[in-house]
């Protein structure tokens, strides 16, 4: 979970000038691999967000073994006669 930043700024003939950056919402937005999880809308205004999920005890006491999984998916999902 992350915060994402914006800064206005304006360009002035050759030089760029941004103002100091301030947090765009005060919610956190899902983050994964160093990308956010948002999409810009075509007309530049808005955007959708995956809003990250408030944090919560998770037990991580249960291991799930898959055996023989190729065969259960051959047996499942046969595959297509040409």
């Amino acid at each position: 979970m992350r915060r994402i930043w914006v800064a206005s700024y304006a360009v002035q003939g050759d030089s760029f000038r941004a103002e100091k950056p301030r947090v765009w919402s005060p919610g956190r937005v899902a983050w994964r691999a160093g990308s956010a999880w948002f999409d810009p809308h075509p007309d530049g205004k808005r955007f959708a967000v995956v809003a990250a999920a408030e944090k919560t005890e998770v037990r991580r006491d249960k291991v799930v073994f898959i055996t023989n999984f190729f065969d259960e998916l051959r047996r499942i999902a046969p595959p297509a006669k040409r």
